[in-house]
């Protein structure tokens, strides 16, 4: 499962076939109550027009910064500094628990705001950088598609999205494409 900041930055769907057709998933209120359920949002009526759009907001800062890691360039001070005003927005609380033998702490939203999902996906994409995974994150080869996904592969080999759609495709496009040069 893709972590919350792709998910989120993919929600800028576009067809994969190259059909053209794009969908903006934010609006798309069964895609939405999905998205939310990964999240601290707490089973409340879906988010207001205003809220759908600062979830977009987010979605650009996002797709802005993963840009700027792909074309290895550094992150901009105004975007790291927008990452952090969300995140700060976010109040949570800390929860100790058990995990087999030993303890873990868990970070929970204290309210169940849109303020508390926009900081649990900017503090996820926050947490990926910080750990030195910058250099996994990717985006699939397929020109039709453009998702973002983290290449969590041993040898750092992932190409696609997903291998059965456009892994599939892209091949069958080459092979066609072969045959075609060499008739």
């Amino acid at each position: 499962m893709d972590p919350l900041w792709a998910e989120l930055i993919n929600s800028d769907w576009s067809d994969h076939l190259g059909s053209g057709r794009r969908e903006d998933r934010i609006g798309n209120d069964r895609w939405l109550a999905k998205f939310l359920g990964r999240t601290s949002w707490w089973g409340r009526a879906l988010p207001s027009a205003a809220e759908r759009e600062r979830l977009r907001e987010l979605r650009r800062l996002l797709r802005r910064m993963v840009d700027a890691l792909l074309a290895g360039a550094p992150i901009g001070e105004s975007d790291t500094a927008a990452l952090n005003r969300i995140m700060a927005k976010a109040p949570v609380a800390r929860r100790l628990g058990r995990e087999g033998e030993g303890w873990h702490v868990e970070l929970t939203a204290t309210r169940g705001a849109i303020d508390d999902v926009l900081g649990e996906v900017a503090g996820s994409f926050a947490t990926m950088l910080a750990r030195g995974k910058a250099d996994r994150v990717k985006v699939c080869e397929n020109p039709d598609c453009g998702w973002v996904m983290v290449d969590s592969s041993r040898n750092r080999s992932r190409r696609w999205c997903d291998a059965a759609e456009c892994g599939n495709l892209m091949k069958v496009r080459r092979y066609r494409q072969r045959h075609r040069d060499a008739g």
